[in-house]
């Protein structure tokens, strides 16, 4: 006995409930209607090469500090400096090594009066508000709305210090989960959260043989 087959035709009636079980995931979720894309771009910095035994100027110096504040915050891997001038590029690296940031000197790209720094980082795609295909009220059901939730991952999109933690989670920072467990207790019932001081004393003497 052979066992039955389904026909070509019969496959999409049978996908069509699971279809609209997806249409209605996405309509009742709106981190599913409404995703936060997070994608790796890179920012890009031209410095040109000061003078023989001058130092970069000091609007130089504080672009070089801004690139270097946002590979800290929100950088997705090592900076590059390219340059035709080996000197300058090796330079510049160790300045944002001082800094902080991973870097390295590219001197083989480039030309010798100019440095290029480019800063892979992660950066969140905000979705876009503001349409309402079904309407304010669409019906009586209590369906939300196209734009419901929409605003929440907006904000949360543009607020991110860092917007890799929207996709994955930091190491562990050491600290005691039960003890943070305890801080948020205390503040959820108004209670101080610090530990009480000890209290230091002289002491007493003994009694003991008395």
């Amino acid at each position: 006995m052979t066992s039955p087959r389904l026909t070509p035709f019969l496959l999409p009636v049978l996908l069509l409930p699971l279809l609209g079980a997806c249409a209605d995931l996405v309509e009742e979720d709106y981190r599913l209607g409404h995703p936060v894309a997070v994608e790796d771009h890179t920012l890009v910095a031209v410095f040109d090469r000061p003078r023989f035994g001058q130092d970069l100027s000091s609007f130089d110096q504080d672009r070089l500090r801004r690139l270097a504040e946002e590979s800290l915050r929100r950088g997705s891997g090592a900076a590059t400096v390219s340059s035709g001038d080996a000197s300058f590029a090796q330079t510049l690296a160790a300045r944002l090594q001082r800094l902080g940031v991973a870097a390295k000197a590219d001197s083989a790209k480039g030309g010798s009066d100019e440095a290029t720094i480019a800063i892979p980082v992660w950066t969140a795609r905000l979705p876009e508000c503001g349409r309402f295909e079904r309407g304010m009220n669409p019906d009586y059901d209590n369906t939300p709305n196209s734009n419901w939730g929409c605003s929440v991952n907006r904000n949360i999109a543009a607020m991110v210090q860092n917007p890799a933690d929207l996709v994955r989670s930091r190491e562990a920072s050491g600290r005691d989960g039960n003890r943070s467990a305890d801080v948020l207790d205390k503040y959820g019932h108004g209670a101080a959260t610090g530990s009480t001081p000890e209290v230091i004393t002289a002491g007493s003497a003994s009694t003991v043989g008395h």
